[in-house]
């Protein structure tokens, strides 16, 4: 079964994730914030994380550098500027 990590620090949206991901079949665990995700779990042992970018405490793509596993970053505040950068950090 493929796992995923969610990390994402509005709990609604974090849910509604979790769901959507549980429905098609995929294990996922969660997280709130990047501290808590490299606290709770061994990242590389997941098949792909899914990672809000601004999130309390440290950014998303923080966890690209903790990481080999592919890293999906998400906001909802866009910008080309953030997303080429998130790019050249390794996000996928």
């Amino acid at each position: 079964m493929i796992q995923v990590l969610v990390v994402e620090d509005e709990v609604v949206i974090r849910n509604a994730l979790k769901r959507l991901l549980e429905r098609h079949k995929y294990q996922v665990s969660e997280a709130g914030t990047v501290t808590e995700s490299l606290e709770k779990y061994d990242l590389d042992k997941f098949d792909v994380i899914i990672s809000d970018l601004r999130l309390p405490g440290a950014p998303g793509t923080d966890i690209i550098k903790a990481t080999k596993t592919p890293v999906l970053i998400m906001t909802s505040y866009s910008s080309i500027r953030s997303a080429i950068d998130s790019m050249k950090m390794g996000a996928v």
